[in-house]
């Protein structure tokens, strides 16, 4: 009969034990940086991966309608690339394969720069391997070595190499250029030939005179 009557209150104890346990805080689950990342803009990056001719595309525009007439019939990214001694200056670097309406390829070489000084300082240290064995090569009448046709241009902040193995319209190419957006003017432009030499130029009241 005692076992009996102290049930309920052994009932009793247990109850309140739960409900106290119930009442606690249940332990949170840790959380990564992936889960609260933002999946919108997980899924638009790569969108963007996924559709590289959309880049490409708009490239094309800006070398096909043009007046300058270079006549870009396509464009494709460089699959060659081949490093350059510029490349050491600098990593915003733009490398695109060119083929015009005659069928004429030009690989096409763009480095960006911070500043003027940069771009400059570039520029100088090209110069001195620029020559046929390394060797250095003087401002506006050394002779740049290259095997293919070779056309420079040395912005303030920017230096473009267009290539090809075929003779380069300078004039084209320089007025397409300078009516570029981000023309600020030329610092010096050349052309180098196969086994030929090297032809200096200055840009000035828009008109190319060579030196």
């Amino acid at each position: 009969m005692r076992a009996l009557t102290k049930l309920p209150g052994y009932l009793l104890a247990l109850l309140i034990l739960f409900f106290f346990a119930c009442g606690e805080d249940a332990p949170q689950k840790s959380v990564s940086l992936e889960d609260i990342r933002p999946k919108a803009a997980k899924k638009n990056s790569l969108k963007a991966k996924e559709n590289p001719a959309d880049t490409l595309q708009a490239y094309l525009n800006y070398y096909a309608n043009d007046s300058s007439g270079l006549g870009i019939a396509q464009i494709f990214l460089d699959s060659i690339r081949e490093t350059h001694f510029l490349d050491r200056f600098t990593p915003v670097i733009q490398r695109f394969q060119l083929k015009d309406s005659s069928q004429q390829n030009y690989a096409y070489q763009r480095w960006i720069f911070k500043d003027s000084s940069s771009c400059t300082e570039a520029f100088y240290n090209w110069l001195d391997q620029a020559g046929k064995n390394k060797s250095s090569v003087g401002l506006n009448t050394g002779q740049i070595w290259s095997l293919n046709h070779a056309f420079f241009m040395i912005g303030k902040k920017e230096i473009i190499l267009v290539s090809s193995s075929n003779p380069i319209s300078v004039k084209n190419w320089v007025k397409w250029n300078t009516g570029t957006p981000d023309f600020r003017g030329f610092c010096y432009i050349f052309y180098a030939k196969p086994k030929k030499k090297t032809i200096w130029m200055n840009y000035t009241n828009n008109k190319i005179i060579t030196l």
